[in-house]
């Protein structure tokens, strides 16, 4: 029988990979987990799921303040919100997850972390800098990243993605968003409660362009 060094092998450290490693560490099998970027959480916890529904709550608190006197309430004067304490508050959001997705939680549930970019020398190894590490299973977990749509002139314009959105230092005044799906209208609303000129441009023939027209036509309609 062959002889490897760990049961399983994750690549990816963010949402799918934690998962991955945590059950199975749990269930008793010798877990590696390889990450590219210096820190585990991936995405989800950094550019996505986390900060993202973090600035739709602030945004509807924000919109909710404006509309007092729908709900009965005196209509307090709201100023216009400062995009850096909106910012700090998301990283806040982050700092507090990320203790269950560090890597000294996932050591101590006897998983191996290594950090880098791994290659595969066979069909049971990858080569990690100078180590070399077998598993008999491996998992791609890899994620996901910014797709750049090839418009000719946009590589001038200095456009930003969901990976720097998050830490804009002010507000921006108007924004174009490029894709009408689900992230793209989770930006528009978000932004555009809290005070930016947005616009959406979608290529297709409707906003949301997985899901059905008629529910598609009514998110566009509050928007």
């Amino acid at each position: 029988m062959a002889h490897y060094d760990f049961d399983i092998g994750i690549l990816g450290g963010g949402a799918a990979g934690l998962t991955v490693a945590a059950g199975a560490a749990k269930a008793g099998a010798r877990a590696l987990l390889l990450e590219k970027e210096h820190r585990l959480g991936g995405d989800c916890l950094y550019y996505g799921c986390v900060p993202s529904k973090t600035l739709i709550k602030t945004a509807r608190v924000y919109h909710l303040m404006k509309e007092a006197r729908r709900f009965g309430l005196p209509q307090a004067a709201v100023p216009p919100p400062v995009y850096a304490g909106i910012a700090a508050r998301i990283q806040a959001v982050i700092a507090a997850i990320q203790e269950h997705d560090s890597e000294e939680r996932f050591c101590g549930l006897g998983v191996r972390v290594e950090y880098g970019n791994p290659a595969f020398v066979d069909e049971h190894s990858v080569g990690l800098k100078r180590s070399r590490f077998s598993a008999r299973h491996w998992v791609i977990a890899t994620g996901s990243s910014p797709a750049i749509p090839p418009i000719p002139g946009l590589s001038g314009t200095g456009f930003i993605t969901n990976k720097e959105i998050y830490s804009l230092e002010n507000l921006p005044a108007s924004m174009v968003i490029i894709g009408g799906g689900p992230i793209g209208v989770e930006f528009a609303q978000a932004f555009a409660r809290l005070g930016t000129k947005v616009t959406i441009v979608e290529f297709a023939g409707q906003i949301l362009g997985n899901d059905d027209k008629d529910m598609a036509d009514a998110v566009m309609g509050v928007l």
